[in-house]
């Protein structure tokens, strides 16, 4: 069964701008939105048959998917992306090493999309 990364777009750049700005306020709200987005992507995932959430942190979701599902992975991502304010990249491959593959190249290759290695 292969494995699926799902990893937050550009989380790190904006955590730290608000670091730099010296800007708690934006920091919480940026923070809580992340947490929110991850959860609801997990809620979700959680109920999906074919799909098993094994870890999640972070802007980060680790899952094993039944290679019938990664159309499914598509489709849940693309109803809970937000653009403008947090989008997500997925690599899925036959194990962890082809998974993370698959997500630099979502990621190195405009963000926001699913790659299978």
């Amino acid at each position: 069964m292969p494995y699926a990364i799902i990893d937050g777009d550009d989380v790190g750049v904006k955590i730290e701008a608000h670091i730099l700005a010296n800007d708690v306020e934006s920091f919480k709200k940026t923070s809580a939105l992340i947490t929110q987005s991850i959860e609801s992507l997990v809620s979700e995932l959680e109920i999906t048959p074919g799909i098993d959430v094994i870890s999640h942190g972070g802007d980060s979701i680790l899952a094993r998917v039944e290679s019938s599902q990664t159309a499914t992975i598509s489709e849940i991502l693309s109803a809970k992306q937000k653009p403008g304010q947090f989008t997500f990249s997925v690599g899925i491959g036959e194990d962890l090493r082809q998974s993370f593959i698959a997500l630099r190249m979502a990621k190195s290759s405009g963000k926001r999309k699913v790659v299978v290695y």
